[in-house]
């Protein structure tokens, strides 16, 4: 028969804690972070290698490119969203020919609302 565990004898609780599942765990812990540092390390040492090896020769385009000339910065943003909304505007208030040998004209959109309510819309057959 099992001996009974009595704590309130000694003051205490005399079993002990099982540490070999802890330092087994531990040690996995620590080993798999060791193997994970020496991965990368290794993987930055490889893609060191690789930007060497590819920087060695310029592309076979690379004469043909223009140099970079920077960005193309709005000097004046306001006055070219000014010119954008003015030519929105006669696109949508002004009769004109989007492919003259089609017949295919665009129209105000007021109009273009006033025909539509006119006709009906388009109907699949």
């Amino acid at each position: 028969m099992a001996e009974k565990h009595n704590a309130r004898e000694k003051g205490y609780e005399d079993y002990h804690l099982k540490i070999g599942p802890i330092l087994a765990a531990t040690a996995g812990i620590i080993a798999v972070a060791i193997l994970s540092f020496i991965a990368m390390w290794a993987m930055f040492l490889g893609l060191e290698q690789a930007v060497i090896y590819m920087t060695d020769d310029p592309p076979p385009m690379a004469a043909h490119q223009k140099p970079y000339q920077g960005p193309l910065i709005q000097t004046v943003p306001s006055a070219e969203l000014t010119q954008v909304r003015a030519e929105t505007n006669r696109t949508l208030t002004k009769y004109g020919w989007i492919d003259r040998d089609a017949g295919v004209v665009h129209l105000p959109i007021e109009r273009a609302i006033d025909l539509v309510l006119e006709r009906g819309f388009p109907v699949r057959e």
